[in-house]
């Protein structure tokens, strides 16, 4: 039902285009072969009464699709973030060779609750119990487990339904919670029948919040709107002045599973916590993750009051098991075989103090080492260098210059030569292009690791080169707006006849002036503009009340014909009513899928947006005997003024210029989009996560940030 509506609107908004379009074609086609401007508007009469169903259908789709009841905007949402998590799942090889043997222990005692104490409240909150008690655990210990279990023991076992997820750098908590939102989407679909309503969990990164400038739930919103644009249009009415994503987590129906609250900066995560504590209240299930140690100096800081989550059980990851590494890398080289057998040096120091024996002990390092060392399929490894080098203590002194060493070696071989997907960008050309965006996301956007197409713009607002362009763009446009004032008041004062009448033109030049340089006004605009999925009907009836003041002064004022005077209104209306929509949730959406949606987007609103401006400049100047410079210079101004409206609605814009520029100085790759989409997909750089691209770990972003040039 939602495709067909959106296909009746798409279609609905084609036949008001070729029908305004064919309006002003006859009328053309009328003067030029003489056959009577009045008779041909007579003719166009009828054809009112389907343009204007037209325009009803197109506007009632989007009343509709604002009218889902909210919790089917739950459901669409469950579905979008399944999709998402299982999609990220496959790209990020959790379950390849197989899935990591990832356990976890009872968090220390001094960090969480007492079990008593959970058990009590629990027992006691009103409303009722999420699970049995029988089913809760008996003591912390009982928290104990490994890989796909962390489902039951959030969901069953902890009293609350509140849970802490410690652990150290590398450990494996973002997968481990990938795993358990995967399992609490499951479960919720097999409970569908009895509870149709029941909470989605979504993960949100912590590291983008700023607690002192946004409580939790309006970050949360925004990040909603963000990673699931469909979530950004009106809730129902019923749920006052309100977007979906606001609904949602006001009704409880968002479960949030809280990444990386390590990642927001220090001095700010005793305030966040307490703000979660109190956005999120005793009975509201969470789930937060953390390092131990920066989580530890929040709950026991050195001064000041402490924090902790209130009303949570926790539980700490614990370092891989020897054997268990052992058999990940072997497995990963074949299993058996020469391959496999050049890791006997590293796997005889893994149970030692060593510094590559204490290196390879989470996933995250496991990962970086088996990418740079173990031959893919069809790929010899005699070209690849040896493992047994991480053993040597003389160039490897430390641990973390194991560490350092890994990220140094990732992109390189990352980028080399794949025998089944082949990479266009050579690994200097990559290790390039993630530096600049590692220190473009640090300088630019504050450290955040989010990688957002639409926000490249901001690393190039303060070059030379852009200023010069904005200066052009200025220059031209002032040029156009000077034009228009001149034209508008020669044309009122030969029209009017009047003492008015450069005062009526005036104004009439400014505001025309004023669209003509918006594009050069634009450059210098720092809000940027977030993705659109498609063309609305958005009318403002402002520009309504403009339109027919301009049909009224032309038949009145101008002694334009009726017919002509009308399709110069109809023009503005139709111009500036043209808005844009979100994507629907219930579709995949991801940074590709959205660039896409909102290049298409800003050509067809520059077209749609051209052909009704060249009804009220063009189809004018045609019928009223313009020479064909006069009408050449008339489909430029509109086209001047399609370009204008679909860049202040859309951000792919803004995007595609900033690219050139930055693709000219050689700091990124022409076709951006395809090397992340690439990196994500092929290389395993870059993690998705809702509408952006992250870096696999925010520690590989900090090391890249901070590698010199040419390195």
């Amino acid at each position: 039902m939602g495709e067909w509506r959106t296909g009746t609107r798409n279609v609905s908004a084609v036949y008001v285009v070729l029908a305004l379009g064919g309006m002003g074609g006859a009328l053309w086609f009328a003067n030029h072969f003489q056959l009577g401007a009045a008779a041909t508007a007579a003719s166009l009469l009828p054809t009112l009464a389907p343009l204007f169903m037209s325009w009803v259908t197109f506007r009632t789709g989007a009343e509709r699709q604002a009218e889902l009841p909210l919790d089917q905007i739950a459901e669409h949402l469950a579905q979008a973030v399944q999709s998402q998590w299982e999609a990220e799942a496959r790209v990020r090889r959790v379950n390849d060779p197989y899935p990591m043997a990832v356990g976890w222990r009872a968090a220390p005692e001094d960090l969480v609750e007492e079990w008593s104490l959970l058990r009590t409240t629990a027992a006691d909150w009103p409303g009722g119990l999420r699970t049995a008690p029988g089913e809760w655990a008996a003591s912390p210990e009982q928290l104990e487990g490994t890989g796909a279990e962390i489902t039951r023991t959030f969901a069953e076992k902890v009293p609350t339904s509140r849970l802490l997820v410690l652990g150290e750098p590398g450990a494996g908590k973002t997968v481990l919670l990938l795993r358990l939102l995967l399992g609490l989407l499951q479960r919720r679909m097999a409970n569908t029948a009895t509870d149709a309503v029941a909470a989605v969990p979504v993960l949100f990164p912590l590291a983008t919040w700023n607690p002192t400038r946004q409580d939790l739930y309006a970050w949360m919103s925004q990040r909603l709107a963000a990673d699931y644009p469909n979530l950004a249009e009106s809730a129902p009415a019923r749920f006052g002045k309100i977007d979906r994503a606001r609904a949602l987590l006001d009704n409880r129906l968002i479960l949030p599973v809280l990444d990386g609250f390590d990642e927001i900066a220090s001095p700010l995560r005793s305030a966040a916590l307490s703000a979660i504590n109190e956005a999120l209240p005793f009975g509201h299930p969470v789930v937060l993750s953390s390092r131990v140690g920066e989580y530890r100096n929040v709950v026991r800081p050195r001064s000041g009051f402490p924090v902790r989550l209130a009303g949570a059980a926790g539980i700490e990851l614990r370092p891989l098991e020897v054997a268990d590494a052992v058999a990940y890398l072997r497995r990963d080289a074949g299993g058996s075989g020469y391959a496999a057998d050049r890791w006997e040096h590293v796997t005889a120091r893994l149970d030692t103090a060593t510094p590559v024996g204490t290196a390879l002990r989470t996933p995250l390092m496991l990962f970086l080492a088996r990418t740079i060392y173990n031959p893919r399929a069809g790929e010899s490894y005699e070209d690849l260098p040896h493992p047994g080098e991480l053993c040597d203590t003389s160039r490897f002194p430390t641990r973390a210059a194991v560490e350092t060493h890994l990220f140094s070696a990732f992109i390189p071989a990352a980028y080399r030569s794949h025998p089944r997907h082949p990479s266009q960008w050579s690994p200097q050309q990559a290790q390039r292009t993630f530096v600049f965006l590692a220190r473009h996301l640090y300088l630019a956007l504050n450290g955040t690791p989010d990688l957002s197409w639409w926000q490249l713009p901001r690393a190039t607002q303060r070059s030379i080169p852009a200023l010069v362009t904005q200066g052009i763009c200025l220059f031209f446009g002032t040029l156009l707006a000077a034009a228009s004032l001149i034209a508008a008041v020669w044309a009122s004062a030969n029209i009017l006849g009047t003492i008015l009448a450069p005062l009526v033109g005036a104004v009439l030049g400014v505001i025309l002036g004023f669209l003509l340089a918006m594009p050069g006004w634009l450059v210098f605009d720092t809000e940027l503009r977030r993705p659109t999925s498609g063309l609305r009907w958005a009318p403002n009836w402002l520009w309504l009340a403009t339109g027919t003041a301009a049909a009224l002064f032309l038949m009145t004022a101008a002694h334009w014909s009726f017919a002509l005077a009308v399709m110069v209104g109809l023009s503005i209306f139709i111009t500036f009513g043209l808005g844009t929509r979100a994507a629907d949730t219930a579709l995949e959406v991801g940074p590709m899928t959205l660039w896409s949606r909102d290049r298409r987007t800003f050509w067809a609103l520059t077209l749609a947006v051209t052909a009704t401006a060249s009804l009220g400049i063009w189809v004018p100047v045609v019928v009223n005997g313009g020479f064909v410079v006069g009408q050449i210079i008339a489909l430029a101004v509109a086209l001047w003024i399609g370009l204008t409206v679909a860049f202040t609605k859309t951000a792919w814009g803004a995007f595609a210029s900033a690219q050139y520029h930055l693709a000219l100085r050689r700091r990124l790759p022409r076709n951006l989009m395809a090397f992340l989409a690439d990196a994500h997909q092929y290389r395993g750089v870059l993690r998705q996560v809702g509408a952006v691209y992250q870096f696999r770990h925010i520690d590989l972003q900090r090391h890249l940030a901070s590698t010199p040039d040419g390195d």
